[in-house]
């Protein structure tokens, strides 16, 4: 249904086309393939930090830890990346961000304790948290086609970055190590910040705000019932990057498969939403949010379901697959969502705001999954986590009828 609503402070509710400069060929060539760079490093982190970890001797709790808490750095960070990306633009929050991911990787290859590990993983997440604000608000403002379209595009771009990241990092520990490994993905890092320099150039930021000005948009936003329903389904759609970062490369070490093995059945869960980006994205629209909301949150509570009560990685990387279908949905929802709600002098915070639950998600999900773990094994976890998922799906259509506006 449509929805009406009172648009925040400095927002216009859409972008004017004839204020968006025409991309020259080179300069969203430059966006992509950045962006399809940067997803290989993160794709190379989510096997290597976890198994690194494993091999310096870190419990399962304390390699989850290392994931989630450093995950809490992001949250400062998130909303003050996206009021400086309204302030400045999303292009240099970009160039920061894949300077970030360059910096991470040096540490890391220094890392032989938890303290240096996590500096590695927070300046990651540090990096993770504005990449995806302002790469999204910068596709979203791009013309030639539907919001959803653009977005679908982009995201189908990410996951074949994180999908060939994550193969090469399994690949890459076994055969070469975990040094050279890391070394590698502080050259992909490098590649990035020299691309960076020709991205593509949208409608220019309104003047006159400051810093403390746009960050207020945070509040505004929030009071909005409706900003909620987005950070539950971003929630949802961190899901499947969370878990594959932290839990499920232990849970295959903990049936005995190699890095190369492990990495390649992670990998999967960046394969579905390929296809989903380039096929579905125009699709995804704000007046069938409900019916998406229930078959993405369902799919998700299946997948998980299965993949604990299966010992065979071939059937395990399938519901890795469908795993991450599911979050391909739930993620190109928000977005849309986001960009919807929003306009372009306020759209990073807009993104910002509903994508809050890509922060808490790191900082929950792993801790909850693996003390379930500790306490009464990966089986009991995954059915668990299923089992409330599945109540979630069913309740769609309350979720919707508290969190929206009336018609």
């Amino acid at each position: 249904h449509k929805l009406t609503l009172r648009p925040c402070r400095y927002s216009q509710r859409t972008t004017n086309p004839s204020m968006i400069p025409q991309q020259p060929t080179i300069a969203l060539r430059a966006f992509y393939a950045s962006a399809f760079l940067w997803n290989n490093c993160m794709g190379m982190l989510q096997v290597l930090v976890p198994l690194y970890a494993l091999s310096l001797g870190f419990s399962i709790l304390k390699v989850s830890g290392l994931i989630s808490l450093s995950a809490l750095a992001e949250v400062a960070v998130r909303f003050l990346g996206s009021a400086l990306a309204d302030r400045f633009g999303e292009r240099r929050i970009l160039q920061a961000c894949y300077v970030l991911m360059a910096v991470s990787g040096a540490v890391l290859l220094a890392a032989e304790d938890f303290l240096l590990l996590f500096l590695a993983q927070a300046l990651a997440n540090f990096s993770r948290s504005n990449f995806w604000i302002s790469v999204q608000s910068l596709a979203s403002q791009l013309p030639g086609a539907s919001v959803g379209k653009q977005l679908g595009r982009l995201s189908s771009c990410n996951y074949a970055g994180n999908l060939i990241g994550v193969n090469l990092g399994g690949i890459l520990a076994a055969l070469l190590g975990y040094r050279p490994s890391f070394l590698v993905l502080t050259g992909v890092a490098v590649i990035c910040i020299l691309l960076a320099l020709a991205l593509p150039h949208v409608e220019a930021k309104p003047k006159g705000r400051t810093i403390w000005e746009i960050t207020r948009g945070f509040g505004e936003f929030l009071r909005y019932r409706w900003i909620w329903l987005g950070i539950l389904v971003s929630y949802a759609a961190a899901l499947p990057a969370t878990l594959t970062q932290s839990i499920y490369p232990v849970y295959f070490a903990h049936l005995q498969y190699g890095e190369q093995w492990i990495g390649a059945a992670v990998s999967v869960r960046s394969l579905t939403p390929v296809l989903i980006g380039l096929l579905f994205g125009a699709l995804i629209t704000t007046g069938r949010q409900r019916e998406i909301f229930a078959l993405g949150v369902a799919g998700l509570a299946i997948s998980i379901m299965v993949s604990g009560l299966t010992n065979n990685l071939i059937l395990a990387a399938a519901c890795i697959a469908v795993l991450g279908a599911s979050g391909a949905v739930m993620d190109l929802l928000y977005q849309v969502q986001a960009s919807e709600w929003s306009g372009a002098g306020n759209r990073s915070v807009a993104m910002a705001s509903t994508g809050l639950g890509w922060v808490l998600c790191p900082f929950t999900s792993p801790v909850i999954v693996a003390w379930l773990a500790e306490g009464h094994g990966f089986r009991v976890a995954f059915l668990v986590t299923g089992a409330f998922l599945l109540l979630l799906a069913a309740g769609s259509r309350l979720w919707h009828r508290l969190l929206l506006p009336a018609e």
